[in-house]
């Protein structure tokens, strides 16, 4: 049996760019069904192009500004909040440069559940 604890290193295996967003999914290696965890990265700030979620997610935001666009409305997130997305909305992030958030996502394996 494994240990139920692990540490989520970075992998470089298990990184992604998302226009102007870095990816690092941290839980992946992990063997998680249900609870997906990361980082995102802004180093030079900008916008995504719309995404409808999968998935329910939340944020915590390290450092800089992070800006969700959903419909007409912005919620801003500055550095040490917290924000929560429900599953089913199409949002932009936009970061400023050098935003850094934490990111989690239920379930873990919501791509296979789009592909089935």
């Amino acid at each position: 049996m494994s240990h139920p604890v692990r540490l989520a290193p970075f992998n470089a295996d298990f990184t992604a760019q998302n226009g102007p967003i870095g990816i690092e999914r941290r839980s992946m290696p992990n063997g998680l069904s249900e609870l997906s965890a990361g980082i995102v990265r802004f180093p030079d700030g900008g916008r995504s192009e719309p995404w409808t979620l999968p998935y329910e997610e939340a944020f915590y935001v390290i450092d800089g500004e992070l800006s969700l666009h959903v419909g007409d409305e912005t919620i801003v997130v500055p550095a040490g909040e917290v924000v929560t997305l429900e599953k089913g909305c199409t949002v932009e992030y936009e970061g400023t440069p050098g935003t850094n958030a934490f990111f989690c996502l239920v379930p873990a394996n919501w791509l296979e559940t789009m592909e089935s």
